[in-house]
This record gives C-alpha cells, structure tokens and sequence, in this order.
C-alpha cells in the first residue's frame, strides 16, 4: 500500500504542480517585461505527459491546496477591483492626475496578471479533478475485479 502525504509534504506530483507553477510564473513576468503575452499550456507535467500519483489522498490534497491557492488569487483580484474604484487624484493638478493615471493603469495590469493565473489555475484543478475522477474508476474497477476473481 502506498504511504499517503501528510500537508506540507513533497511528492513527485506536488513537485511536477510545483514545477508548473513556477514556469507561468516566470513566463509571465518575462512576457510582461518586454510588453508580450505569455499563454501557458500545461502537458499535464511528469513523463510522458501525465501526473503520477501514489494515492488519490494524495491527489486530494493537491487539489484541496490549488483550490485554496485559486481562492487566494480571487481574493487579490477582488481587493485590486476595490483598489481601482476608489484610486482619486489627491489635488486638482496636472502631476496628480498623471499620477492618478499611471497608479489606474498599473492596477489594471495586475487585474489582468490575476485574472489569467485564476484562469490558469482553475485549468489545473479541472484537469485534476478529471484525473482523479478517471484514477478512482479504475481504482474501483481493479477492486471489483480482485474480488470476483478471488
């Protein structure tokens, strides 16, 4: 029987996540420092194009911790929204109005940052969450199959 992860510790699927993560992270900010795009398209990580994983426990909690880290960037980008609605000139000249714009145009820039890792991390829990409702039917179906034959 496979040993199950405990939260906070690290395992080859947890690494692969990981290790996408960190790759639209720095594709984005690359992209955004020469004023590009940057679509990031995840093969689903591990070798041959798939995840690999010691349980579905396992796979639960890397989901349950995406969702929660989805749940965080939704909450940044509702705190950016908020921030955008209330950004005023603090004086009626022309250097505060510069200013004001220039703070608008940066915030929606991180709207849009935010908005494309919210999207892409929703991407990653659908493919999760399909992975593992695939693993659980062969899991049952291995089940089935161990105790009619035995």
């Amino acid at each position: 029987m496979a040993e199950e992860l405990r939260p906070g510790q690290t395992g080859p699927a947890q690494e692969q996540i990981g290790s996408e993560v960190a790759e639209a992270q720095f594709g984005q900010a690359i992209a955004g420092m020469i004023g590009s795009e940057y679509n990031h398209q995840s093969g689903g990580g591990g070798a041959g194009g798939h995840y690999e994983f010691t349980s579905l426990a396992e796979l639960d909690t890397i989901i349950t911790e995406l969702k929660s880290v989805a749940d965080g960037i939704a909450q940044d980008g509702n705190k950016l929204h908020r921030t955008a609605e209330v950004i005023a000139p603090p004086a009626a000249d022309i250097m505060s109005s510069l200013q004001t714009e220039a703070t608008v145009t940066s915030i929606d820039a991180a709207r849009l940052h935010n908005q494309q890792m919210l999207a892409a991390a929703e991407a990653e829990i659908a493919k999760l969450q399909a992975a593992r409702t695939a693993y659980a039917q062969v899991e049952d179906d291995n089940t089935q199959s161990f105790h009619a034959g035995g």
